[in-house]
């Protein structure tokens, strides 16, 4: 175990830091979050149930919140779609893959309760920054 830790101890002592500041940044986020939610009717025992609600809720979503923005991305950059269908299959996307996440989270968890209205609003509050992903073809060269 000592040879383990000599050989890998900057990699380890960079994942733990790289982790807390990670989970400290999603806290901070669900914290926001989570009085945006109070005011359509989210309900919770503690500042920790709502930290992880939404730490699961972003591991459950992940997945599908990379589909949901890579094919408008996709079709955007295949001339398939305009911009500004993209954006808003974009939205669209974004918003039910967080719902999604958040909807199961919120079943499973007692300490959490959840209106449909307040992870809806949510969910697209928290896909509005990715819009900023899109950008005009003259933009790009």
């Amino acid at each position: 175990m000592k040879k383990f830790w000599g050989d890998h101890k900057e990699k380890i002592t960079t994942f733990i830091i790289c982790g807390t500041i990670f989970i400290a940044a999603l806290s901070i986020i669900a914290v926001i979050s989570g009085t945006i939610m109070r005011v359509f009717g989210f309900q919770y025992e503690s500042v920790g149930s709502i930290a992880l609600f939404f730490i699961i809720a972003t591991a459950m979503s992940f997945p599908l919140n990379l589909m949901a923005g890579g094919l408008p991305k996709a079709l955007y950059e295949l001339e398939r779609i305009s911009k500004k269908s993209a954006l808003i299959l974009y939205l669209l996307l974004d918003t039910i893959a967080t719902s999604v996440g958040l909807k199961i989270v919120d079943y499973y968890m007692q300490s959490v309760s959840a209106t449909t209205t307040s992870i809806i609003v949510i969910s697209f509050l928290l896909a509005l920054p990715g819009k900023d992903d899109f950008k005009d073809k003259q933009e790009e060269q």
